[in-house]
């Protein structure tokens, strides 16, 4: 990184912290401020700013406008937290604030239902890129990171799901160290996390990298396929949806919609409906007297 982008970046992380300052003590009027852009956070950090409503956010930029394809390099002190299949067709980059409220009900409502039906299946990979927009949002960033990988989605999700207690409570620090020990960290490791300048340098290149590539200011954002669309705000399943579908020719969605399970193939079978010039890659299970004799007896297990 040059001398320059180094000066950009501290000033960046000095508006964060200022900001995260300023949070603790205007806590019951800054309840929405992991929904402002990132203008509004660092260029007015001492003053209550109105949130940034997805909708509104919506009507500037189409669901799933075409953005620029750019693959950014992974920082080896962060890593990648991810979930679901690397090599599946759809990747997702969500750009997120861990006190922004929309991000916890994107997370609690449509997130789910993505994971259910399309990253569980192997279509879709999404992967976590923090982008906090003020103090409490960094700090809590940094933490998640230092814990071992595979405690971070369960951190996360702590911390989303609780988003009120421990970000509005007016003692973020001690909200966060409490939870920090619930995964496992000591109160050494939490302080010395705290304390990380490497790690809020990491968190800064990536939010300097994401606003130059795909003009990422506000969270939620979501980057598909390294920027072939970008949808941003908290959308429905339904726009999602609309935009895999675009990406993959209809095919992922129409493949989870239309291809029954072994399951309901059977139960075609023997009602009489069971189209075999459709479903020809699906055996049908043929009924064993035998076996059903058999399923009545105790199960055996090892």
């Amino acid at each position: 990184m040059s001398t320059g982008n180094k000066v950009v970046v501290s000033l960046v992380f000095l508006l964060l912290l200022i900001g995260g300052w300023v949070y603790l003590n205007k806590v019951s009027d800054k309840k929405d401020a992991g929904n402002q852009t990132a203008e509004e956070v660092l260029d007015a950090s001492d003053t209550a700013t109105p949130a940034t409503d997805d909708a509104t956010q919506a009507t500037k930029t189409s669901v799933g406008d075409k953005g620029t394809v750019k693959v950014l390099p992974v920082n080896p002190l962060l890593g990648v937290r991810g979930v679901g299949d690397p090599n599946a067709p759809i990747v997702i980059h969500e750009y997120f604030s861990l006190t922004c409220n929309h991000c916890a009900d994107f997370y609690k409502g449509t997130y789910q239902e993505l994971k259910a039906k399309y990253i569980d299946a192997g279509k879709i990979y999404f992967v976590y890129e923090e982008f906090p927009l003020n103090g409490p949002a960094l700090y809590g960033s940094m933490i998640a990171r230092c814990l071992p990988q595979e405690r971070y989605l369960g951190f996360i999700d702590i911390l989303l799901r609780n988003q009120e207690a421990w970000a509005f409570g007016g003692d973020f620090k001690g909200g966060l160290m409490q939870n920090a020990k619930l995964a496992g960290m000591s109160e050494d490791e939490f302080n010395k996390c705290f304390e990380n300048d490497d790690l809020q340098q990491a968190l800064a290149s990536n939010i300097s990298a994401a606003q130059e590539a795909w003009e990422v200011s506000s969270t939620p954002t979501f980057v598909l396929n390294n920027g072939e669309r970008i949808i941003r705000g908290g959308r429905p399943l339904a726009d999602f949806e609309t935009v895999i579908a675009e990406l993959t020719g209809g095919e992922t969605q129409n493949t989870a919609e239309q291809q029954p399970s072994r399951e309901e193939v059977q139960k075609l079978i023997e009602e009489g409906n069971y189209e075999n010039e459709i479903h020809d890659d699906v055996e049908p299970e043929i009924p064993n007297p035998a076996a059903e004799d058999a399923s009545e007896a105790p199960a055996v297990t090892e």
